[in-house]
């Protein structure tokens, strides 16, 4: 009996179970999202193990508990997640399948031993891990940071103050927030590896193992900037007439927007999946020890877009 119970396939339905009424009960998600989530939920879990399951799972409830901080307060200012605050499978796929593909990614590359030697599992971890403090940095960032007193900045402009809201807005709150998600993500994988490494096979050098944490920071922060940049460049954008910001709602201050740029099927589920992507692509990058590159490209861009 126990056998059976302690089976992939047969506890990730039990978690999946309990998560998901949870999650339903307290109103994270619709029946859509519900169904999403528990795909990828289970995926990871029967892939990637109980670690990799945890570390989304962080990520899930810290959004969860975000979206419905000072909720009313946040709707008030048309600032407020859509649907009363409950995640669509749009919203879940969107900061969830990257994960999901990257867990199956370890699964597969561990199978073989040749593969499994020449360090693919801990790339595909990297990439986990990047990709997930991606869109906590970037869920928990938008929700928090819009309590921030000082006037958010616009990501292609670092000198242009903007509204609340405004897509592309980044403020110095929201900064912290994510250097926190990817800080506490990092933490998390690093404890894991370290006092339960038969959870985390893919982590198998001490090498590994030291650049877990500032591999989840950079790939938290950077990627949740790219988020904002993508959302400032690509992503379908609307005016407010009343306000002032740029939204990608159909009506804000209770009034219709104007349509001004992006493009127009460009939705923030497709910002979410780029950034997520990205952020999977720099874990890689960092997992092959490739600093130098990344710390390179992210003060170049700080030093153009603060000049210009």
């Amino acid at each position: 009996m126990l056998d059976i119970l302690t089976h992939p396939a047969v506890s990730g339905l039990l978690v999946m179970t309990i998560v998901g009424a949870l999650a339903y009960k307290l109103h994270f998600v619709d029946i859509s999202g519900l169904i999403s989530a528990f795909v990828v939920g289970f995926t990871i879990w029967y892939t990637g193990g109980v670690a990799s399951f945890i570390i989304i799972l962080f990520f899930f409830l810290s959004a969860g508990l975000a979206t419905k901080l000072k909720y009313k307060e946040k709707a008030k200012q048309n600032l407020a997640q859509e649907g009363k605050g409950k995640r669509s499978w749009k919203n879940v796929f969107g900061s969830g399948i990257i994960p999901m593909f990257f867990s199956i990614g370890m699964y597969i590359t561990s199978l073989s031993v040749e593969i499994a030697a020449a360090g693919w599992p801990f790339l595909m971890f990297g990439g986990y891990i990047g990709a997930v403090a991606t869109t906590s940095a970037d869920t928990l960032a938008s929700e928090i940071g819009v309590f921030s007193k000082s006037k958010p900045r616009l990501i292609t402009n670092l000198r242009r103050k903007v509204p609340r809201g405004t897509i592309g807005a980044v403020s110095l709150l929201g900064e912290g927030v994510a250097l926190f998600a990817g800080l506490f993500i990092g933490i998390l994988a690093f404890i894991f590896a370290l006092l339960a490494p038969g959870l985390v096979p893919a982590v198998s050098t001490q090498e590994q193992l030291i650049i877990l944490v500032p591999l989840s920071v950079l790939t938290a922060l950077i990627g949740c900037n790219l988020d904002s940049l993508f959302g400032a460049v690509l992503q379908n954008r609307f005016v407010c007439e009343i306000c002032g910001a740029v939204t990608d709602k159909d009506f804000h201050c209770n009034y219709e927007t104007k349509y001004v740029g992006g493009f127009k099927r460009f939705t923030n589920m497709h910002v979410n999946l780029g950034s997520s992507g990205m952020g999977a692509t720099l874990g890689i990058v960092l997992g092959a020890g490739l600093f130098v590159w990344i710390l390179g490209g992210l003060f170049f861009w700080i030093a153009a877009s603060s000049s210009s």
